[in-house]
């Protein structure tokens, strides 16, 4: 398969067809095909000599090639074993390329992520929420992320508070990244073509992220104020383990929270101040 784009002629996939690297449903897999588009990534995440970047799902190579381009050295991540053959065979013998092949959910982060590197990333659909919040836990060692996500998810990652598609994972992303929207990616961009759009976002670590000790607890709060957002607060904290209505109204006077108001009327700080306080409740009624 051969890429045009302007002058640039890049073979991708030397001796492979589309048949034998037809993509896999099971994996979301929907190859990027304009190159333009890896371009923009890697100036959207602004790699340079010197930077270490991870690539998720590299698939067909077409991002890595670019990146390659710009970086001082590129991990790879990828679990499809066809693919992973490709790959290696396509960038294997270069001192400046590492491939991993193991899936990135099951993978440990923090042997995997390089303290500093950047993250850069064409997401398969169905790992792209999941990964998100896995990173959230690598915020403070992470230089930056600029990833590709179905549109929804993206427009999701990066409201504020009162946004229309403002959700629980807004504010668990914001534990961690100052989140900012990058530019729309049509389906013609891909093969297949998706039925929806994409769009690419850059995570950029917060000065002073949620601490890692805080994040479980503040989860297990947003979650549970989201459960059902068309609930007013009083009616979804209540279930918090371990909490009545006298307790709920202490804890979000501490936190400045009117519980009449809904889940998407709250900001992260308060669910932050919220969960704290909860949190030295169990520790004090619910030893370890």
């Amino acid at each position: 398969m051969v890429i045009h784009y302007g002058e640039t002629l890049i073979e991708l996939l030397e001796g492979s067809t589309r048949e034998d690297m037809k993509p896999k449903r099971s994996l979301g897999q929907n190859f990027l095909n304009n190159i333009g588009i890896a371009q923009k990534m890697a100036s959207l995440a602004e790699i340079g000599p010197g930077d270490i970047v991870v690539e998720v799902g590299p698939g067909k190579g077409m991002l890595t090639r670019v990146l390659l381009g710009h970086a001082s050295r590129v991990i790879a991540v990828e679990k499809d074993d066809l693919l992973y053959g490709h790959l290696k065979h396509a960038f294997g013998d270069r001192d400046d390329f590492s491939l991993n092949h193991q899936d990135i959910m099951a993978a440990d982060l923090s042997l995997l992520i390089p303290d500093g590197a950047k993250i850069v990333a064409n997401l398969p659909y169905n790992i792209g929420t999941p990964f998100i919040i896995r990173l959230v836990d690598h915020a403070c060692r992470i230089a930056s992320v600029v990833v590709m996500l179905q549109k929804e998810v993206a427009l999701r990652i990066c409201a504020r508070t009162g946004d229309r598609e403002y959700s629980a994972l807004s504010v668990i992303v914001s534990a961690g990244f100052d989140a900012s929207a990058g530019f729309i990616v049509g389906p013609n961009n891909f093969f297949p073509r998706p039925r929806v759009d994409s769009q690419v976002i850059r995570l950029a670590p917060k000065t002073s992220p949620i601490p890692r000790d805080d994040l479980g607890l503040f989860r297990t709060v947003v979650t549970c104020a989201f459960h059902q957002r068309r609930k007013v607060l009083r009616n979804s904290l209540v279930h918090l383990p371990g909490i009545d209505h006298d307790l709920l109204a202490g804890l979000a006077r501490e936190a400045s929270i009117d519980l009449h108001r809904r889940p998407q009327e709250i900001s992260p700080e308060q669910y932050h101040l919220f969960s704290k306080g909860y949190g030295r409740h169990r520790t004090r009624h619910f030893p370890e």
